[in-house]
């Protein structure tokens, strides 16, 4: 009998025991992820040289007059800036991917979906707030800042503070687009009310104003107020999507309390 129980009953196999790397492994992880990244950086670099004279007719054509360097290594500093920086935006996203696959294993399976939502979406955020930036916002500062010239005041614009200028200001505005996001994430952490939101409305205008005062590199009310509207409209629209989450959360819960006996 014992022998039929034994070939009926089989031992179980003992669990998996998953083993920690050591710290030397990866610590050559990251340096192989670095090399990965730093080989698309110098390739993507490149490519923005070969093409850095469409890039700059790009920037420049919001401001729609010459720009001019001061120095005899003007014009190779605004090329080779103009080559990385456009080398740092193609590659980032080999970046993302190379961290993402870093941290991978000390995230949770459950998350890992949401973790890539989430970077989908700023990097949506970051790309929709550039295009309104320099389609719409920076065309419009440049034109009422021009307008204070005269026969007496003409500009001369050098390289290097145009890119700083339409650098900081897209930037900024690919940063202030992250706000929805910001607020659902706080929202997954603790439930935010809605009615508290409308609240503090007030104080959201109020920030604004100083935000834009802050990110702008002019100091005019007309400046900052192309800038702390779309902050206003992002504060209703996060609102709004707040509001379809937190009532499609409460609708699956009551969908589950009413399924158990």
């Amino acid at each position: 009998m014992s022998t039929k129980l034994r070939k009926r009953n089989p031992q179980k196999k003992p669990p998996k025991v998953q083993v920690k790397q050591p710290f030397l492994f990866h610590l050559q992880e990251l340096r192989d992820r670095l090399l990965w990244y730093l080989a698309s950086f110098a390739i993507a670099s490149a490519i923005g040289y070969s093409i850095h004279s469409s890039i700059i007719s790009f920037l420049t054509k919001p401001l729609g007059q010459t720009l001019y360097y001061s120095s005899p290594a003007g014009a190779f500093d605004f090329v080779l800036t103009i080559s990385l920086f456009f080398g740092f935006l193609a590659s980032l996203p080999v970046l993302i991917y190379h961290v993402l696959r870093f941290v991978e294993p000390a995230i949770p399976k459950n998350t890992k979906l949401g973790v890539a939502k989430f970077l989908a979406a700023s990097c949506l955020l970051v790309v929709v707030g550039v295009v309104f930036a320099y389609f719409v916002s920076l065309p419009a500062a440049l034109y009422f800042l021009s307008s204070f010239g005269s026969e007496e005041m003409a500009s001369l614009i050098s390289t290097s503070e145009y890119f700083s200028f339409v650098s900081r200001y897209m930037l900024g505005f690919g940063l202030l687009f992250q706000l929805p996001l910001v607020m659902v994430l706080v929202n997954s952490f603790y439930k935010l009310k809605i009615r508290t939101l409308f609240r503090y409305q007030k104080w959201v205008v109020l920030v604004s104003f100083i935000l834009a005062a802050i990110l702008t590199p002019t100091p005019d009310v007309f400046n900052q107020l192309i800038m702390a509207v779309p902050i206003i409209l992002l504060y209703q629209v996060s609102i709004f999507v707040i509001w379809l989450i937190n009532k499609h959360k409460k609708e699956a819960h009551s969908g589950i309390s009413m399924q158990k006996p």
